[in-house]
């Protein structure tokens, strides 16, 4: 298991773009880095930086409910 660990904006970026995989969150995340505010983009790479770097059973496992109710309510 990885030691990689995410902040909560970079679960809240996994969670508005979750898929049923952790590569399918990624090709999603890759097709609207495009249109992503300057200010948000160190926040997208930092998260599939670290995407990269775990397996599909490590993300799997994350809880990013919690992060997705947090864009809700905002």
């Amino acid at each position: 298991m990885s030691k990689v660990k995410f902040n909560a904006d970079e679960m809240m970026v996994m969670a508005m773009f979750e898929q049923p995989t952790r590569t399918e969150t990624m090709r999603y995340i890759e097709e609207v880095v495009p249109f992503v505010e300057v200010e948000v983009f160190s926040l997208v790479a930092s998260t599939m930086k670290k995407m990269r770097s775990i397996s599909d059973m490590e993300f799997s496992r994350l809880d990013l409910k919690p992060y997705l109710q947090d864009v809700v309510a905002k």
